[in-house]
């Protein structure tokens, strides 16, 4: 009978606890009498395992754990308690078997040695296109593999020793706590917990992992895009300020720059937010609105598209995708609007998942 796809390669190429979460799929199929499928390995690297593994730890910083219904860990549960350190011998899908045999991609992309459980989520999700339960998934947790991948990068030195890559030297998070590093307890107790409130899960698209890159490009580039940041909201606020007095003392309708304003990044595309800045300019003329007003305007437009270009310079290199384009970025947002939607309705009906 078929057996796991690609288990006979070489050594080091896919670590323990990857093999693990492969051997809970199939216990969860072998429950449900069915070939093990993408949405059986989902499961599996999402709840299986040491809750120190890289996709688990993944999982939590992006608050995808609170989409978990209790059916689906509990089955998990189930399925690894049955093992009795055996792997059952059961089929895989066709679906299973082509995401299986898209780990070395995604290794190669992350710059990894071995395949781990990160990885595992990474195939699984780019399964969705045609699968329809991980597609229905997904969209319920709001995950995507650029967002995945960001975060499985900055996560790749703190998981435990059964899902550490072999070349990696960094402290790791053990079965005992005492068997930490000071240094790295100190580190752990300073890390602020992400992907625990609403607006954390509907910007998790935002934020930046290049702390874990090594270099100096990148560290300029972040720090290039804090300053254009800080500069852009001080604009933004002068041009707020000067629409509302413009609009009380001048013409009301200099009010009609707050379109502008409201046109941002997040929702339009350049091509849009710079038609809309027109249309405005044109008005202005014509109604007599202040031209001062209008060049604030324009130079916090001008800020907005800075800022959406070093965002998108990051995202491409946290990524490793040098095609990704800002309508990527918008939907990506798309999605944590609606995860962060759902996190709402959860917590207020009392049916989120524990932390």
């Amino acid at each position: 009978m078929p057996t796991d796809p690609g288990a006979g390669s070489p050594p080091g190429r896919r670590t323990p606890a990857l093999r693990r979460c492969v051997e809970v799929a199939q216990g969860l199929a072998d429950g449900e009498g069915s070939p093990v499928g993408p949405l059986h390995l989902l499961l599996a690297a999402m709840c299986a395992g040491d809750p120190s593994s890289r996709s688990r730890l993944v999982t939590k910083s992006l608050a995808a754990h609170h989409f978990l219904t209790s059916e689906a860990t509990g089955a998990v549960a189930d399925a690894e308690a049955g093992l009795g350190g055996r792997a059952r011998e059961v089929p895989f899908s066709p679906a299973a078997t082509a995401a299986l045999g898209r780990l070395a991609y995604w290794t190669r992309r992350t710059g990894d040695g071995s395949a781990d459980t990160a990885h595992l989520l990474l195939v699984c999700l780019e399964a969705r296109a045609e699968d329809e339960d991980v597609r229905r998934f997904a969209r319920g947790t709001g995950l995507s593999e650029r967002a995945v991948m960001r975060s499985a990068m900055t996560e790749r030195h703190r998981v435990c020793a059964q899902d550490r890559q072999p070349s990696d030297r960094g402290p790791i998070l053990s079965h005992g706590r005492p068997d930490r590093p000071a240094a790295y307890s100190f580190e752990t107790r300073a890390r602020r917990p992400s992907g625990r409130t609403v607006r954390s899960i509907g910007m998790r698209s935002e934020n930046s992992s290049v702390s874990h890159m090594g270099s100096r490009v990148q560290s300029h580039l972040i720090r290039l895009h804090i300053w254009v940041r800080i500069w852009a909201q001080l604009v933004i606020l002068c041009a707020l300020a000067a629409t509302a007095w413009a609009a009380l003392t001048v013409t009301a309708w200099s009010a009609l720059w707050l379109v502008s304003q409201l046109a941002r990044r997040q929702n339009l595309s350049p091509a849009a937010r710079l038609a809309v800045d027109l249309v405005l300019l044109v008005a202005s003329a014509v109604l007599g609105i202040p031209w001062w007003l209008v060049l604030l305007a324009l130079v916090s437009r001008v800020f907005d598209l800075i800022d959406g270009r070093l965002l998108l310079l990051q995202v491409q290199s946290d990524t490793a995708d040098p095609e990704l384009t800002e309508r990527d970025l918008r939907a990506d947002r798309r999605e944590d609007r609606r995860a962060a939607a759902f996190y709402r309705v959860l917590k207020l009906t009392g049916r989120l998942a524990p932390k």
